[in-house]
């Protein structure tokens, strides 16, 4: 994933909402999101596949803990690492965002190709990120998160302070119909002529957005929009029905 938005904790009643754009080479395989049962201590989960590796690059989890990775760029990646996608897996197997940055710590000598890796539970929100230099871990204020493929606040990125620019103009008292509407039009952009992957939405030739979510975790409302393909050329799909599994996965295995 490589365009990862997130208003945190500034929607009443909604503290989580992320808006994603998953980027990758139209050769890899990849599947829609798929609810996950609980199994050997992990609690059930929502997420789309990665077939390569059978990983994922965001998620849901019972508890109401978001996940995403987007991936930070290298001249070549990394031999003998393991699939960044795997991480995402153990990141949802966490109770909250702080035992995902726990987790990460454990693993902080297990090789993965550099990434920026976002989790959020409507009560923390962390941030690490991982380069060949090693791994930095920072937990971040409520307001408006833009993570994309370099540190959010690289003044070279183009991208990121073009989205933030368009998100911050979106007016947060919108009703939730009304606020994804708007974040469709943000991942639907692709204002730069010059660089394609300045753009939320990219196209080359082999590489591009491979798929697009928007999802809104809280009390007031849960919600799951997904595209698989560019979010320009393909609609928006209703996949809240999986976030209503997890609820009643989470219920369960708190009665239990």
């Amino acid at each position: 994933m490589c365009t990862l938005i997130l208003l945190d904790r500034v929607v009443p009643q909604i503290p989580v909402i992320a808006a994603t754009n998953r980027d990758e080479f139209f050769a890899r395989p990849a599947a829609q999101p798929v609810f996950v049962p609980a199994s050997a201590g992990r609690p059930a989960h929502v997420a789309p596949r990665d077939l390569d590796a059978g990983g994922t690059w965001m998620g849901v989890n019972a508890h109401g803990v978001f996940v995403g990775l987007t991936n930070r760029p290298v001249v070549e990646k990394p031999a003998g690492v393991r699939s960044r996608g795997l991480l995402v897996k153990d990141a949802l197997a966490q109770p909250t965002a702080e035992a995902v940055v726990a987790e990460l710590l454990r693993q902080e000598r297990v090789p993965y190709a550099p990434f920026n890796l976002l989790a959020a539970d409507g009560n923390d929100t962390w941030l690490v990120r991982r380069t060949i230099q090693g791994q930095d871990v920072r937990t971040l204020d409520p307001g408006l998160q833009v993570v994309c493929n370099r540190d959010p606040e690289d003044p070279s990125s183009e991208k990121v302070r073009r989205i933030e620019k368009q998100v911050a103009g979106i007016e947060l008292g919108l009703s939730p119909e009304r606020l994804k509407d708007e974040l469709f039009r943000v991942l639907r952009s692709h204002p730069s002529v010059s660089n394609p992957f300045e753009n939320a939405c990219v196209h080359t030739a082999e590489y591009g957005t491979r798929s697009s979510s928007v999802i809104l975790l809280g009390a007031a409302r849960r919600a799951y929009w997904y595209a698989e393909g560019a979010p320009c050329q393909t609609e928006y799909r209703d996949f809240t029905a999986l976030l209503d599994d997890l609820r009643r996965a989470g219920i369960e295995g708190v009665s239990t």
